[in-house]
């Protein structure tokens, strides 16, 4: 008996679940009619929003790409992309080894002159080789003086577009940056938004909460910082620039060496990873943000670690990142713990010895768009 015939229209949803890109590409060689929907740009665009960005490699301080080895999953599309992009940024203003990595997302890297030259800031796509030159930051001249002496604090956050873009394809190149700055002598605060979509920076509320913040993590629209107490998680929605707080799990507050990280753990669900240091352990929980209270944080998993020889190396949403030193047992290296089998993957060899390195994902060239519109924008009068 013959098998009933898989009607046309039900191949794009069955595409769209396979998780593998690599996997894609062998469905689209597998014939004409599959190679077309695959290239289909509304296809891609819908597999771009249902699935993460893959891990494809680090930045180190030297701003030196180092690709995903064999034999971790997304190696073949890091190849791809190490072959495909220019991570030399030859449009920086030399000398090149002035400017610094303030922030990698979603395949966009914003760099900066270093370490307080706030006159150009870039925000580029290495994949496309594209690049925007951002409009100076509006006021800057009142806070330079204190900026090269060393006497202001500040941090810049580079994040996705939010969700009030109409096109869906303008969405993809749309990103905000913000920057905010406190003068060490007065206290005075300042902070801007800016916008591609508008082009240009926009005063908002001084966001003194994010002077407080010791780490942070940009996770379903929010940025997440831990409080001076370590008690309560600061939350700032990114839509609408207001603060909350979130209680932490009774094994994360109040310690002053604990490890925590906050990822995306699926649609709606926030996941948390906490760890004491020196312990070989790592506890997993999930919450889902339905506005409920901090008691719905649940532990997921405990992970062992074996050892205590495991050093926290951050977290680009969904996964989390730990380097090992090496032991008679371990090569070292920089390992993956990936959310959803909560499994140890090597990504880099026992050579990587990055004290500070930047996790990059992006997908392969031909399931990637272009995530910067170039061009240098100016301030509109």
């Amino acid at each position: 008996m013959d098998s009933p015939q898989i009607p046309d229209d039900l191949f794009p949803e069955i595409f769209l679940r396979v998780p593998d890109p690599a996997d894609l590409v062998r469905i689209s060689a597998a014939c004409a009619s599959f190679r077309s929907l695959v290239a289909c740009r509304s296809f891609l665009r819908r597999y771009r929003k249902r699935h993460a960005q893959p891990l494809v490699g680090f930045f180190d301080n030297q701003r030196v790409f180092h690709p995903a080895e064999p034999p971790y999953p997304s190696a073949s599309a890091a190849k791809a992309v190490a072959l495909a992009a220019d991570f030399s940024f030859p449009f920086l203003r030399a000398p090149a080894s002035a400017w610094h990595i303030f922030q990698i997302r979603d395949g966009r890297v914003l760099l900066g002159r270093d370490p307080y030259d706030f006159e150009e800031l870039v925000v580029c796509d290495p994949l496309h080789r594209r690049h925007l030159l951002l409009p100076r930051i509006p006021a800057l001249d009142e806070w330079l003086p204190s900026a090269t002496t060393g006497g202001i604090g500040w941090q810049i956050f580079l994040l996705g577009g939010g969700d009030d873009d109409d096109e869906e394809a303008a969405e993809e190149t749309s990103f905000r940056v913000i920057w905010r700055a406190e003068r060490e002598d007065d206290g005075n605060q300042v902070a801007f938004v800016f916008s591609s979509s508008t082009g240009q920076w926009r005063a908002a509320p001084p966001l003194s909460g994010l002077a407080s913040f010791s780490w942070r993590q940009y996770v379903h629209g929010c940025l997440y910082g831990m409080t001076d107490c370590r008690e309560k998680l600061r939350v700032l929605d990114t839509r609408t620039m207001e603060f909350s707080l979130l209680d932490l799990p009774l094994e994360a507050r109040g310690y002053a060496y604990v490890y925590v990280d906050v990822v995306e753990a699926g649609e709606g669900i926030t996941g948390l990873f906490v760890r004491p240091r020196g312990t070989p352990e790592i506890r997993y929980f999930t919450r889902r943000n339905s506005g409920l209270s901090s008691s719905q944080w649940q532990l997921e998993k405990i992970v062992s670690l074996g050892s205590s020889q495991w050093q926290w190396a951050g977290s680009p949403r969904p996964n989390l990142f730990l380097r090992h030193c090496g032991s008679p047992s371990l090569d070292g290296g920089l390992f993956s713990l990936d959310i959803k089998t909560l499994q140890l993957e090597r990504v880099l060899g026992s050579e990587s010895s990055m004290l500070y390195p930047w996790p990059c994902t992006n997908f392969p060239p031909f399931l990637s768009t272009p995530t910067v519109s170039s061009g240098n924008l100016s301030v509109a009068s």
